[in-house]
C-alpha cells in the first residue's frame, strides 16, 4: 500500500520517470490475448537500419519455434514495395526452423506510445493518436494488412518504437510490441450500406474498430547483446571463430559455458560417439545416445541460444585432408582431449594469425585442472610439455599408489570411474575464467595453471596447486654431468624404515626418472623386498617380486631402476668395501641396464640423529662421491646425463 501510495503521488507530479534512471518498457495488459510471444533481435547496430522509415509500414516474417509455448521469431521485414528493411542475424536454432513461419505486419512509430503518465493505449483510438503527423492511419494500416494477415493462424502486427537506454536519453534500439488482430472488419457489415469506392475496408475499420479493445502480446529482445547483459566473458572472445576439440564430459560443458557466456560462433571436433556410460558426466542427454558426440553437441548449443553459430567437425584431429576453414580461420583453439597426439598435432599447424590456445585436463579423481594457455601462431608444444612433466610423473605416482584406482583401460565413462559431474563443473567453469585471462598474454607468451581441490566429500576449495617435487634436496656429481634429485618425501620414507629395522641394517631400490632440463629425480625408495637379509652388521637385498615391480613401474609410472640405498646403524655414512664391490657388480650387470647406479647410505649418530651420503657408481669400477647442494638454484644451469 505504500509503494502504490508513493507510486501515485510522484504521478500526480509527473515524477514517475526521473532523468537518467533505467527506461522502462510501459505495461502493455496482454491478458486479454492468447499466449503467444514474440522474439525479436535488434541492437544499437540496427537502429540505423529504421531511422528513414518512421511512420511506415510493411511485412515481417515469423518463424515458429518449437519452445512450449507459442513463439515466432522475426524474419526478413519488409516495406510496403516489398523491399527489405531489415534482416536479423539469427544463430543456428532459428535459422534451422525456417519451413513453419507465418506472414505478420508492421508499423513503426516515433515515440514510445505512453498515455500520461505511464499507461500504454488500450483501445485503437488511443493508438490513433501516436500515428498523427506520419504517413501512415491506423484504420488504413488495418485495411492494408487484411490481405497479408487474413489466412493465417494469428494474426500479428508488430508496434515498433524506439527506445533509450535512460530517462531522456538518445533513442539507440528499436522496441516491438506485437498486437494480435482477432479479425478484421467487413464492409458488407456496415450499417446503411456501403458504396464499393475501393475504401470500404477502411472505412469499415474506422468506424467499427475504433472502441475496440487492443489484444497486445508478449514479447522479447533476443539479440545477443540483450541476453547477454546478466554476465558474458571478456568482450575480445563475443565475436570469435572458437574451436573446440574433444566434445566429452569437460569438452561439452566447457562449450555450453562459452555459449552461455555471450560467446557466438564454435566449430566442435570429435570423432567420438555419445553412449549410455557419458551420462553420468555430460551436457548430453539420453535422447542423443548412439550420435556423434561433435554434432550431438552443435545441436544442443544452438538450441540454448538464438545467437549461436556451432559447426561440427565428426572426425578425430587434426581431420583428414586440407583442415576445414572454421579451424584454418579459429581464433581460440582449445584443447580437451588430454591427448598428446592432439598437443602434437596443434604445434603441426601454423596459422596465418596469432591464436589463443587452451589446452585443459583434469587430473587423477579430478581432484586437479591443468590449464596451459598461450598466445601464437602454433602451440607451444615443447613449453607445455616442460611445465606438464613434473605433473605428469605426479600424477601417475598417485594413480599408482590409490588402491582404489579404476584401471585406465576401464575408461572414464565406466559406470565405476569416481569423477563426479559437479566437480567436472567446476573446472569447466574454472576453464572459461582462465581463457578471459589469457587475453592478457603478449605474442609468443604462454602461461600454466595447476589448480587443486579436497578429494572424495569435501566441499571445494580451490587454491594453486603447489608445484611437486620442490622440497628434495639435490646432488651434483663432481666430475660427471650429473645432478640428481631426491624429494624430502622419499627421505623421510627411509629413515621411517631406518627407525623400523634399528638396530638391524636395511635398505632398499631407488627408482624415478631423468629429466633433460633438470636434475635426474628420485621419486621412489622401496622398502626392502621379502626375502632380504636383514641383521646388525650385514644387509643383503633379496629380489623377490623386484623384477615385475621395475616392469610395472616403467610401464605404468614411467620410472626407472636408478640404484640402492643403505643404512649404517650407529655408523657414519661412509662406503664399505662390501657396498662398492655390490654397486660395481649392478654396474656391469646388463639385467639393470644402468651403467651408472647410484647408491644413497643412511648413517647414524650416538644421539640418533640421520646423515646421508651419495655416491654414483660407473661400469669402469670407478666411482664418485655427490656433492650436496644446499642452493638448488645453483644446479639449474647444469646438464643432466643422459644415463640416469
Amino acid at each position: 500500500m505504500d509503494r502504490a501510495l508513493r507510486w501515485l503521488s510522484n504521478a500526480a507530479k509527473g515524477e514517475l520517470r526521473e532523468p537518467d534512471e533505467p527506461f522502462e518498457i510501459p505495461a502493455f495488459d496482454t491478458n486479454s490475448a492468447s499466449a503467444t510471444t514474440i522474439a525479436f533481435n535488434e541492437t544499437q547496430e540496427s537502429f540505423p537500419d529504421w531511422r528513414t522509415t518512421y511512420g511506415q509500414w510493411g511485412t515481417v516474417n515469423l518463424r515458429s519455434l518449437p519452445t512450449a509455448e507459442e513463439t515466432y521469431a522475426t524474419g526478413a521485414f519488409k516495406d510496403s514495395d516489398d523491399e527489405v528493411v531489415y534482416q536479423p542475424q539469427w544463430g543456428g536454432y532459428i535459422d534451422s526452423n525456417p519451413d513453419d513461419s507465418v506472414s505478420g505486419a508492421w508499423a513503426l512509430l516515433e515515440e514510445v506510445p505512453i498515455e500520461p503518465p505511464w499507461e500504454a493505449p488500450e483501445t485503437w483510438e488511443d493508438l490513433e493518436g501516436f500515428f498523427e503527423g506520419t504517413e501512415t492511419d491506423p484504420y488504413e494500416l488495418r485495411a492494408n494488412i487484411k490481405p497479408v494477415l487474413d489466412d493465417e493462424p494469428v494474426k500479428i502486427l508488430l508496434i515498433g518504437f524506439p527506445i533509450p537506454a535512460s530517462v531522456d536519453g538518445d533513442p539507440e534500439i528499436i522496441y516491438w510490441q506485437p498486437i494480435e488482430i482477432q479479425e478484421f472488419k467487413d464492409p458488407n457489415d456496415l450499417s446503411g450500406g456501403f458504396r464499393d469506392t475501393g475504401r470500404g475496408p477502411e472505412i469499415a475499420e474506422r468506424r467499427e474498430a475504433g472502441e475496440e479493445q487492443i489484444r497486445w502480446l508478449d514479447s522479447d529482445n533476443w539479440s545477443h547483446e540483450q541476453l547477454t547483459r546478466r554476465g558474458h566473458m571478456t568482450e575480445w572472445f563475443l565475436d570469435r571463430n572458437i574451436v573446440l576439440i574433444g566434445a566429452g564430459a569437460l569438452g561439452s560443458m566447457v562449450a555450453e559455458n562459452l555459449v552461455r557466456a555471450g560467446c557466438q560462433q564454435l566449430t566442435i571436433v570429435d570423432n567420438d560417439t555419445y553412449e549410455i556410460g557419458n551420462v553420468a558426466r555430460h551436457t548430453l542427454t539420453i535422447d542423443e545416445v548412439g550420435r556423434n558426440k561433435a554434432t550431438a553437441v552443435a545441436d544442443r548449443l544452438e538450441s540454448i541460444a538464438p545467437y549461436a553459430q556451432v559447426l561440427d567437425v565428426d572426425s578425430a584431429f587434426p581431420p583428414s585432408g586440407e583442415l576445414p576453414e572454421p579451424i584454418r580461420e579459429a581464433e581460440v583453439v582449445i584443447d580437451c582431449t588430454a591427448s598428446r597426439g592432439v598437443r602434437r598435432a596443434l604445434d603441426a599447424i601454423r596459422w596465418n594469425h596469432p591464436v589463443v590456445f587452451c589446452s585443459a585436463a583434469m587430473g587423477r579423481r579430478a581432484s586437479r585442472l591443468f590449464c596451459f594457455t598461450a598466445y601464437s601462431h602454433t602451440f607451444p608444444y615443447s613449453d607445455y610439455n616442460e611445465a606438464f612433466d613434473p605433473w605428469r610423473l605426479q600424477e601417475q605416482i598417485e594413480w599408482d599408489e590409490d588402491e582404489d584406482a579404476i584401471p585406465e583401460r576401464v575408461g572414464c565413462w565406466h559406470p565405476a570411474s569416481v569423477i563426479r559431474t559437479d566437480r567436472v563443473m567446476t573446472w569447466a567453469g574454472t576453464v572459461t575464467r582462465l581463457l578471459d585471462q589469457a587475453t592478457s598474454l603478449s605474442l609468443r607468451e604462454n602461461h600454466f595453471t595447476v589448480l587443486e581441490t579436497g578429494s572424495g566429500d569435501e566441499l571445494p576449495t580451490i587454491s594453486q596447486a603447489t608445484p611437486p617435487f620442490q622440497d628434495g634436496t639435490i646432488w651434483r656429481a663432481p666430475e660427471s654431468p650429473i645432478n640428481v634429485q631426491i624429494p624430502a618425501t622419499c627421505l623421510e620414507a627411509m629413515y621411517d624404515r631406518c627407525r623400523k629395522e634399528h638396530p638391524c641394517e636395511t635398505g632398499g631400490i631407488l627408482a624415478g626418472t631423468d629429466r633433460l632440463n633438470g636434475p635426474a629425480l628420485v621419486v621412489n625408495a622401496r622398502d626392502p623386498p621379502r626375502d632380504s637379509i636383514q641383521e646388525p652388521t650385514r644387509f643383503l637385498r633379496g629380489t623377490d617380486k623386484v623384477e615385475e615391480w621395475l616392469k610395472d613401474a616403467r610401464e605404468s609410472i614411467g620410472i626407472d631402476y636408478l640404484g640402492e640405498w643403505h643404512y649404517h646403524p650407529g655408523a657414519s655414512p661412509d662406503l664399505s668395501r662390501d657396498d662398492r664391490t655390490a654397486m660395481n657388480e649392478i654396474a656391469n650387470d646388463d639385467g639393470y641396464d644402468c651403467p651408472h647406479p647410484l647408491l644413497f647410505i643412511v648413517g647414524q649418530d650416538e644421539e640418533g640423529q640421520f646423515s646421508i651420503n651419495a655416491y654414483l657408481f660407473h661400469d669402469s669400477k670407478e666411482y664418485e662421491q655427490l656433492e650436496r647442494i644446499d642452493n638448488p638454484d645453483a644446479a639449474s644451469t647444469l646438464n643432466v646425463g643422459d644415463d640416469i
